[in-house]
């Protein structure tokens, strides 16, 4: 089965709110060394809605130079201003970046011919492969299937979609109705639970924030199912299944994540972009007992 996993970075930021970008840098050859097929930069799991424009624009260009053509280089160039959209778009894949991620304008209440027209406008405006980031429980609209069939019938660079969508049944849809029309259109799952299922169901692989603590594990998803190797998958799907809890024991998920890290000694500073804050020392205390089943290994 051919199928990818891309990791959705989470950011090392240093007190001053400027991004570590030492720390970044190791990251990426970490997550590369490790087997992961892709980096998405800026990102939710990135905190890319924090960032302002100039911030953004030099955090993505600074990952497409790094890491090169050592892996895929998607980059989330969603704005609030359309504009500020287009220009990040086709400045990161002037730049070189792989293709773009855009997630549709959210707090407005876009009905499915607004969302519609912005992304067929955007698509008109976009020079180089877009991927649509769905996330209805982040924009207040899910991009239905109907909106995908009439963007494909007039785009042919629209290249995929991440469905960040928890029911399986709602990511399986794209595939069985979209993919079917567009052989070549790609199907990534937002949630790494999910991955294994998507992709035997047809679609891509994952775009998944676990990555960023167990990217050989992640990897090694992948590998089982480019192999067809069921007791690997079992295994590998089970190993998932536990991990989930991340996203389970505290929200927001990323400042959890960036505690793993720290103590696993990858360089990851807890910072965080307003409003996100880091973990204090009571809520790290009350999670004492994950800590140590996840990651400490007591």
């Amino acid at each position: 089965m051919n199928c990818k996993y891309i990791s959705p970075i989470l950011t090392s930021i240093n007190a001053d709110g400027t991004v570590d970008y030492e720390t970044m840098h190791k990251l990426y050859d970490t997550l590369i060394d490790a087997g992961i097929d892709g980096i998405l930069v800026g990102g939710s799991s990135g905190e890319f809605y924090a960032f302002t424009y100039e911030e953004i624009k030099e955090f993505i260009l600074d990952a497409i130079s790094y890491i090169g053509n050592r892996a895929i280089v998607m980059a989330g160039t969603g704005r609030m201003a359309y504009k500020e959209t287009v220009d990040l778009s086709n400045l990161a894949l002037k730049a070189g970046a792989t293709s773009v991620l855009v997630v549709g304008p959210y707090y407005s209440a876009c009905n499915q011919e607004d969302v519609f027209n912005y992304y067929d406008n955007l698509l008109t405006d976009v020079k180089g492969p877009v991927y649509i980031y769905n996330y209805e429980d982040r924009t207040g609209y899910d991009v239905t299937v109907d909106t995908f069939l009439r963007l494909l019938a007039k785009h042919d660079h629209l290249e995929g979609m991440k469905d960040t969508h928890a029911v399986l049944r709602h990511t399986q849809q794209y595939i069985q109705l979209v993919k079917s029309k567009y052989p070549d259109f790609i199907v990534y799952t937002g949630y790494d639970n999910n991955c294994i299922p998507t992709v035997i169901s047809g679609g891509d692989g994952c775009i998944g924030a676990l990555s960023n603590v167990y990217p050989s594990l992640c990897a090694e998803v992948i590998e089982s199912l480019r192999k067809e190797d069921l007791s690997q998958i079992i295994k590998t799907q089970r190993s998932i299944d536990e991990r989930m809890r991340f996203y389970e024991v505290h929200t927001p998920f990323n400042p959890v994540m960036k505690w793993a890290m720290a103590e696993l000694g990858l360089g990851m500073q807890e910072n965080c972009k307003a409003p996100l804050t880091a973990l204090t020392e009571d809520t790290k205390a009350s999670l004492s007992g994950f800590a140590d089943q996840l990651w400490r290994n007591k």
